[in-house]
């Protein structure tokens, strides 16, 4: 296939196209850890909520509740760990070595530039006293603390910030990684175990060898079909590997025709996006949508849009559909909004039909109800589809 597509792609398509590959639309996969395999990795500060997000993504007959999602973590088919940018990353344990090796340098450097900051001094016995605190089996945050303080390489006394870059250090160097929560806690899941026990030997895709440059087109391979459009620099602040390496990498994968360049126009006029050559073919014309999602087995009851108005979702602060992208990010968003005012507001978005149209608050206990802060008058059938997405919560909780 070409490199360059002569039609462009607007705004409108680009979001449809990524709610299709973020799997928010059609949805194909048989669990969370597929959706993860698909999405390569995942954010997930506010880890229940990350979960419920991955639930979403999974085909409509087959959708896990938050005890199957948060049993997959505790049994390591899905880990969590700082990686990329770093932030609380979920991910596949075949990926978790290969993406630690790739992005850690560049996060050691820039934690090296706080550790002066703050003063914090020689942090590398502490790294090894957290290594060797889960060397018997998977510890708990507060247990790892209390024995760096017994073992004197961390006072008492010390800023917070030099316990959690001690554990940062530790997941970086890759010598440990998330782990079972305590028995009877299985919501809690701030436990750490050692790495080599939940991550399989070599490096996944790489095979047993890392290879930098084999990394970052893995990166390309992995990031675009389940992002659909993005630009370089989307990636680039995404995992936060520098345009340097991005660059060859899209070039040699645009040479051998599995990416392709597609022009923006609308709202993204004077943008290049990128997208393999299935998406492009697709969305940028090619195939009918409709026969392209026959072909890939989508469930024709999971987008109900079509045919029955407004879809609305309750989208994690951190969703993939938000987080994926910087440089084009502003396709979910209403530019008829005004930004909202961030004292009071809720973390997590609610959007409708893939735009952010408000805001949402996970229910802190048992019984209690979505609350929602819409950011203009919703239309009824706009509320009912809102309301729809509340029921499937209260359900995922149940």
């Amino acid at each position: 296939m070409a490199a360059q597509v002569d039609s462009g792609v607007d705004e409108s398509t680009v979001r449809a196209a990524r709610l299709a590959a973020t799997g928010l639309r059609e949805q194909r996969l048989p669990d969370a850890p597929a959706v993860v395999d698909a999405l390569l990795a995942v954010q997930g500060q506010e880890l229940q909520p990350a979960l419920w997000g991955l639930s979403r993504r999974v085909t409509p007959s087959a959708r896990p509740g938050r005890a199957a999602l948060n049993a997959a973590l505790a049994d390591g088919e899905l880990l969590r760990t700082h990686l990329l940018r770093p932030t609380w990353h979920l991910v596949r344990p075949r990926d978790a070595r290969w993406l630690l090796e790739l992005s850690a340098p560049r996060v050691e450097r820039l934690m090296a530039s706080t550790e002066r900051s703050w003063d914090l001094g020689d942090l590398g016995p502490g790294t090894d006293a957290v290594a060797a605190a889960v060397a018997d089996g998977p510890r708990t945050r507060a247990q790892i603390k209390a024995e760096l303080v017994a073992r004197g390489v961390l006072d008492p006394d010390a800023p917070g910030l030099a316990f959690t870059q001690m554990l940062m250090h530790a997941e970086l160097q890759r010598l440990v990684i998330s782990g079972p929560p305590p028995v009877g806690k299985e919501l809690q899941h701030q436990s750490y175990a050692t790495f080599d026990d939940r991550v399989p030997a070599g490096y996944g895709p790489l095979g047993e060898r890392f290879d930098a440059e084999a990394a970052v087109v893995e990166l390309w391979r992995r990031y675009l079909p389940g992002r659909g459009f993005a630009t370089l620099n989307d990636l680039r602040l995404w995992a936060d590997v520098t345009v340097r390496d991005l660059a060859p990498a899209l070039a040699a994968l645009t040479d051998a025709g599995e990416v392709v360049q597609v022009a923006g126009t609308g709202d993204l006029d004077g943008l290049t996006l990128v997208a393999t050559a299935a998406t492009a073919a697709r969305w940028a014309g090619g195939a009918p949508p409709g026969d392209q999602g026959a072909d890939q087995g989508a469930d024709p009851g999971a987008d109900r849009a079509a045919e029955d108005g407004p879809v609305a979702d309750l989208l994690q602060a951190y969703d993939e559909l938000l987080m994926s992208y910087r440089e084009t990010r502003h396709v979910v968003l209403d530019p008829a909004l005004p930004p909202q005012d961030r004292a009071g507001a809720y973390v997590h978005s609610a959007a409708v039909d893939g735009v952010v149209a408000g805001r949402w608050r996970w229910p802190a206990g048992v019984g209690q109800r979505v609350d929602v802060q819409w950011l203009r008058d919703p239309a009824p059938a706009e509320r009912a589809a809102l309301d729809s997405a509340v029921a499937d919560l209260d359900a995922y909780l149940d």
